[in-house]
């Protein structure tokens, strides 16, 4: 990846302020471990002054336990009650102080009932002194038991005392530690940085030098072919003036041709319109048409199932009639054989007679009319066969016209279809006409804009020629003010 000159110097600059970051964050990293390993040692001496705090108030409370057994006098107890009151104002320091130390912690544990025993044997010996006196008093001292408790009480204060100083130790390690890394990245981080920082600028100058000379040269080198090109350029651009108003002429009678062609183009275009809209029209009557066969055929086959319907009801209507002819001739048999039984009965059977004529008389009457009515339901069933044939006929002749009506439409339907995309054809040739016309003017104005190009490059070109000629100069400058070639 290639930078540029800003993008080196800002690396040198970036590259510093790192380095000085660097040798910030570790001195003050040091500095603050030194702080800390000086904070430690002041709470050991601490520790330390409290627990010598506590053996010397333990001595002052004896010592007045002493005084007092010995003279018997209160101002001797003095020492005693001051040295109670700082024994135990030392036990919380150390407590609070070792709050972060377990062992010596439990060590307290240990010290502090010692020195509660030590503090009663005192207590214990003063009373005796106040109330029975020296020698009781002297007894009591003489067991020893006060001595051995503040032998255990120097022990374990000893050995809370080494352990500190072991610790102190340990902190004195770690402070002159964290003050010879500090002064060792100050003494020696600040002149490595310098040194690292002078190379680093060394280098990036001597790069920027020798890239703004080669940039240079390709500048003079550059500005000469420049001059070479702009004589060139110049008598170019003449020819191509002349050129550019031939061809301005030329178009102009293209953009002609092209405007006739739109004109005849939108013609065309309009007379298809006109077509598609026709076909559209004769494609929506035939299938009206279609729809009106459609609809005729359902009719006459409507028509010859109500004339099926019709020819089987007169057919049932003939079986009646038989069953009724058939009655009207078991009536007349009977009405014979109601006479003669009424005429063996002489004057009883005179009404049944008149009965039975009348029977006889109604039945000949329904023969009569059971006749005419066969003949008037043949004739029906005649006309009804005639309908039957004639309607088949006609479901068959509708058949053949919606067959043929369906065909029509077909035809109808591709012929508005191929208009219709000779219609969209023509107007698609009007519309690329017209984009030919708006293109020709497009190119005229080209043209027309070239022309005018052709001559500012005719003035551009002495101008050009002025500037390489202070592109060259120029460089020149720079060069002297870089001095001799890198080496």
């Amino acid at each position: 990846m290639k930078w540029n000159i800003g993008t080196k110097i800002g690396a040198g600059y970036a590259l510093a302020l790192s380095m000085l970051v660097i040798l910030g964050m570790v001195s003050y990293r040091n500095t603050t471990g030194f702080i800390e390993a000086a904070q430690l040692k002041v709470h050991t001496y601490q520790v330390l002054e409290n627990l010598a705090g506590v053996l010397s108030a333990l001595k002052d409370a004896e010592t007045g336990q002493r005084g007092y057994i010995i003279v018997g006098e209160e101002r001797y107890l003095q020492p005693y009650q001051t040295g109670t009151a700082a024994v135990n104002k030392a036990l919380l320091n150390l407590r609070h102080l070792t709050e972060d130390n377990p062992t010596q912690q439990h060590r307290l544990d240990t010290l502090e009932p010692l020195i509660a025993a030590k503090l009663s044997e005192l207590k214990e010996t003063i009373d005796l002194r106040k109330g029975k006196g020296f020698e009781a008093a002297l007894q009591v001292v003489r067991t020893d038991k006060g001595r051995q408790v503040m032998d255990e009480i120097r022990k374990v204060t000893e050995e809370m005392g080494n352990e500190e100083k072991t610790l102190l130790d340990q902190r004195d390690g770690e402070v002159k530690t964290s003050s010879q890394t500090t002064i060792s990245s100050i003494v020696y981080g600040v002149p490595f940085a310098f040194a690292v920082l002078a190379l680093i600028g060394f280098l990036i100058t001597r790069i920027i030098t020798r890239q703004l000379r080669e940039s240079i040269n390709l500048l003079s080198s550059s500005a000469s072919e420049i001059l070479a090109t702009t004589s060139q350029v110049a008598s170019g651009a003449a020819e191509t003036a002349s050129a550019v108003s031939e061809t301005t002429a030329t178009v102009e009678e293209v953009k002609q041709t092209a405007q006739v062609s739109s004109q005849k183009a939108r013609s065309v275009s309009d007379n298809a319109q006109k077509t598609a809209q026709v076909s559209q029209g004769g494609r929506k009557s035939v299938e009206d048409a279609i729809a009106g066969m459609q609809r005729i055929q359902e009719q006459m086959e409507s028509i010859a199932e109500s004339i099926v319907r019709l020819s089987e009801q007169s057919q049932a209507i003939g079986e009646i009639i038989a069953t009724v002819n058939d009655l009207a001739e078991q009536s007349n048999v009977l009405a014979v054989n109601a006479a003669i039984e009424a005429a063996k009965a002489g004057e009883h059977g005179k009404g049944f007679g008149v009965v039975a004529q009348e029977v006889k008389s109604l039945a000949e009457q329904s023969k009569q009319a059971t006749g005419q009515v066969r003949a008037i339901l043949g004739e029906i069933q005649k006309a009804t066969g005639a309908a039957v044939l004639a309607t088949e006929q006609g479901n068959k002749a509708v058949e053949a016209g919606v067959k043929q009506t369906t065909e029509t439409g077909e035809s109808i339907r591709l012929l508005a279809e191929s208009i219709h995309e000779a219609a969209q054809a023509a107007t698609q040739i009007a519309a690329s006409s017209q984009q030919q016309m708006v293109g020709m003017d497009q190119v005229a104005l080209a043209m027309e804009n070239i022309k005018q190009a052709s001559v500012q490059n005719v003035a551009g070109t002495k101008q050009a020629e002025v500037a390489a000629q202070n592109l060259h100069e120029l460089g020149q400058k720079l060069s002297d003010m870089i001095g001799s070639r890198a080496s």
